[in-house]
């Protein structure tokens, strides 16, 4: 196969790969999978908003003349940020029998690679209007070292002249006392008819709202985590609240929030919600609680069509029980070493594939490299008398260029974290020999490890987050007679149905 590869370099952003990176990533590519440079086409400092670029136009001309086979490119953002733009212009390629290629995203071949590379598209052009409005190289250098850009500064900060942020005393009172009341149990509602009363009002002198105080409960600056953009630095901003008190908070906040049947009472925790689906009908399965005839409240799962429509015949099932029967047959089957084993190298592999980036990081370590003797160079020549303008100017530019790269380098290394098969094994492996009337560790396995639970009246079928083998089991359940004693209802539920022997796996 001959290929072409197009290279294109934007001016106006800080994390731009220089053209020579990209050549140098896409030839690795066209050598790895044999196919021949026959062209290359430099379009440097244009726009990827639209197709106005020389050497791009000049390409899509030359397709015509079937002189190759493939156009690599080094991201999905260097052929284009326009989703129109990009579709007309592969359509123009693809009617001359050429594909596009991508060195530095793995796109598999179906349907998801289909579903992958529109996703990727639709950010490139979602980035291009957030770069066009908002970010400018000046603003990432400042969000690099933590510093204010100007906008949406949290409640219990202040900002000095640098830019730099700094606890207000009298407001960080405000945010311990939210999280303090609703840690208490209160809840937002109540939170904001208590801070009325005591006249406690926004900075503009406006009344907090619900949204409001949700932000400030959630807002993750408070444990000292800076964010603006993609970018994220912890322990960049000074902090207010405890990790301990923030987790806690944001758990009961979790709990709390209104997703299908999530919770239903304060200590009560729906660990299947959004997992669970009738196997009669196929639809959701919700949490649901009924009080019986000693008073006693019980806890289930119904199908939401035989409560809502009366639609689907499935009977109500025990909370208690399906959630430890989940839990313990996913230990048995999941928990084994083979199948950690296999998890393990798939998390490897897909981290490998899709997020490892390290050779940016050697690429961007050189060029640190290049910079320094650079800057030595200089500083023998000055040492040496050799004292011009342009030598002081060029030292600045230098020095300007190594603060970049090292910013460039640090945040590489933070967003893409490389996790070791050993850490995996590791962290999978604190979930064996856990006490499956725990609900802790019923909630730990069900969130990690189950995809969906499909259950009927005589067998419960349950697929995991994992492909391979063993990633779906099937475990037939046996009737109670007490199951089929409905007769004493009591507000909609029954005391034998729901306080009899559960069913056997």
């Amino acid at each position: 196969m001959n290929g072409v590869i197009y290279a294109r370099y934007s001016s106006d952003r800080q994390t731009e790969q220089s053209i020579e990176g990209q050549l140098r990533e896409c030839q690795e590519y066209a050598d790895a999978n044999n196919i021949k440079i026959v062209g290359t086409y430099i379009d440097r400092a244009k726009t990827g908003r639209n197709d106005n670029r020389a050497e791009f136009q000049k390409m899509l001309r030359d397709s015509k003349q079937k002189f190759f086979d493939a156009v690599i490119v080094w991201k999905i953002d260097r052929f284009g940020r326009n989703r129109e733009d990009i579709a007309k212009n592969k359509a123009i390629l693809r009617r001359n029998g050429v594909s596009v290629l991508y060195a530095k995203e793995h796109i598999p071949e179906g349907a998801e690679g289909i579903i992958l590379e529109g996703l990727l598209e639709s950010l490139a052009e979602y980035y291009s209007a957030e770069l066009r409005e908002k970010i400018t190289r000046g603003m990432r250098e400042s969000a690099y070292k933590c510093q204010f850009n100007g906008s949406g500064l949290a409640l219990g900060y202040s900002v000095d002249k640098e830019h730099k942020f700094h606890i207000d005393p009298n407001e960080a009172k405000i945010v311990h006392l939210f999280f303090d009341l609703y840690e208490d149990g209160k809840t937002v509602a109540e939170i904001l008819r208590y801070i009325k009363e005591l006249g406690i009002k926004t900075r503009r002198g406006k009344e907090y709202t619900h949204s409001g105080i949700t932000y400030i409960l959630r807002n993750r600056q408070y444990i000292g985590e800076y964010r603006w953009h993609d970018i994220i630095i912890p322990g960049g901003m000074p902090r207010i609240i405890t990790d301990e008190q923030f987790e806690r908070v944001n758990r009961e906040m979790d709990k709390n929030k209104k997703a299908p049947a999530r919770a239903r009472g304060k200590d009560v925790s729906f660990l299947l919600t959004g997992k669970i689906f009738c196997g009669l009908c196929k639809g959701t399965m919700i949490g649901d609680s009924g009080t019986g005839r000693s008073g006693n409240k019980f806890y289930y799962y119904s199908c939401r069509a035989k409560k809502t429509r009366r639609t689907c015949k499935k009977k109500s099932v025990q909370k208690e029980w399906l959630e430890r029967e989940v839990a313990r047959l996913t230990a048995t089957v999941v928990l084994q070493d083979d199948v950690i084993e296999y998890i393990a190298d798939r998390v490897v592999d897909i981290q490998q594939k899709e997020r490892e980036n390290k050779s940016i990081i050697d690429y961007l370590n050189s060029r640190l490299s290049e910079t320094e003797v650079a800057i030595r160079n200089i500083m023998k020549a000055i040492e040496a008398g050799i004292i011009t303008e342009t030598t002081g100017a060029r030292l600045r530019e230098l020095e300007a260029e190594r603060e970049d790269l090292k910013i460039e380098i640090e945040k590489e290394k933070i967003v893409r974290p490389v996790i070791r098969r050993e850490q995996v094994i590791y962290f999978l492996e604190r979930f064996k020999g856990g006490n499956v009337d725990d609900k802790e560790y019923q909630r730990q396995i069900i969130d990690m490890f189950v995809n969906k639970v499909f259950l009927y009246e005589d067998k419960i079928i349950i697929t995991y987050n994992y492909s391979g083998d063993n990633n779906e089991i099937t475990a037939e359940i046996v009737e109670e007679s007490a199951e089929k004693a409905l007769s004493e209802t009591v507000n909609g539920c029954s005391d034998k149905l729901l306080s009899g022997p559960p069913p056997k796996s």
